[in-house]
């Protein structure tokens, strides 16, 4: 554990697998997921699209409907209470007011006929039982403290009336009503141009750390996890390949895939240089290679690879790879 950490655990889950089950076989979504996270810590799962990241939050807030959802987990606790044995109506009493979740399309995940305005006062007449002028009075508050202008007027607006990134403001003014212990944020600015993406992240970093929050943030970006996270969990079909504190992860990361993720972000320094891509695709999780999921597509794949999956190893604190032949000089040496 990084030294400094307070120690209160919000969230610890283990072995957690998610199958679906379709004519065509069974989408294995999610394969031994262990997840912590502490106090006031903004943890990153970061990995491209069918890496499995936004069924485990999912599954961490028990969003997925089982069936068709086949889950299997050994421990699901938030703030020491175990989640797996409450009814969804407890859930329902949890979601929002002590945990809560950030979608990445603000126009589906608000009410179009509703003013914003109107959505959020729901949050505080739910869970505080306050009165109307009570609950928007406390929304126009959230609004200005999440640096929406002339918030008493944008409270009457619809999701229509309002740009992308005042949409999404407003997903987080949602989310941080009740100042919940956790917070999800999945894929939180990816419909929203650079500028805009950079101003949302460091209002919900801001408003994370005020109000003492735990964050966990989602995303196929590792740009944004550089200088929001404090932990990152690196994952691929289904699997966590690396974890380690951000700044570890970024001076020397282990696993070839998180090189990978590295080398394809585009980086203002090397303008004529051209950002990477990573050969290949995501397996279908319908139909994974055998041997390490990401020999495929690894430059230093060898037939170990190919015929065994690597074990999470220890590389030091807080540091774990599953990986038989891990990099370690810097971003581009290897051992």
């Amino acid at each position: 554990m990084g030294e400094g950490r307070v120690m209160e655990q919000v969230l610890k889950l283990r072995n957690l697998k998610v199958v679906f089950p379709t004519d065509y076989g069974l989408i294995r979504a999610v394969e031994g997921v262990d997840l912590d996270i502490y106090h006031r810590e903004c943890v990153a799962l970061v990995g491209e699209s069918g890496s499995g990241k936004s069924v485990t939050s999912q599954a961490v807030m028990r969003l997925l409907d089982s069936p068709p959802a086949l889950i299997r987990v050994d421990t699901l606790e938030f703030a020491g209470q175990d989640l797996t044995q409450l009814t969804e109506q407890q859930m329902q009493e949890i979601r929002g007011k002590e945990m809560a979740m950030i979608f990445q399309d603000a126009m589906t995940s608000l009410n179009p006929v509703m003013t914003v305005g109107k959505q959020i006062d729901e949050v505080y007449r739910r869970h505080y039982g306050d009165s109307k002028q009570a609950a928007r009075e406390k929304t126009v508050k959230n609004l200005e403290l999440i640096g929406i202008p002339e918030p008493k007027e944008r409270a009457n607006a619809f999701p229509h009336q309002l740009s992308g990134g005042m949409r999404q403001r407003v997903l987080l003014a949602m989310a941080f009503a009740c100042m919940p212990k956790l917070i999800i944020a999945d894929e939180p600015t990816t419909a929203l141009d650079v500028t805009i993406q950079a101003q949302v992240l460091k209002t919900l970093r801001g408003m994370q750390r005020g109000c003492g929050t735990s964050l966990l943030l989602v995303t196929h970006d590792l740009s944004v996890v550089a200088s929001t996270a404090d932990r990152v969990y690196v994952m691929y079909a289904g699997k966590i390949v690396e974890k380690a504190p951000v700044k570890d992860l970024f001076t020397a990361p282990h696993h070839p895939y998180t090189v990978g993720l590295m080398a394809a972000v585009p980086k203002l320094s090397d303008e004529k240089k051209k950002f990477t891509q990573i050969p290949g695709t995501v397996p279908s999780p319908i139909d994974k290679p055998s041997g390490c999921y990401f020999h495929p597509r690894c430059t230093y794949a060898t037939e170990r690879c190919r015929r065994e999956m690597p074990r999470l190893t220890p590389m030091g604190p807080d540091r774990e790879v599953r990986c038989f032949h891990p990099l370690s000089v810097g971003r581009n040496g290897h051992d």
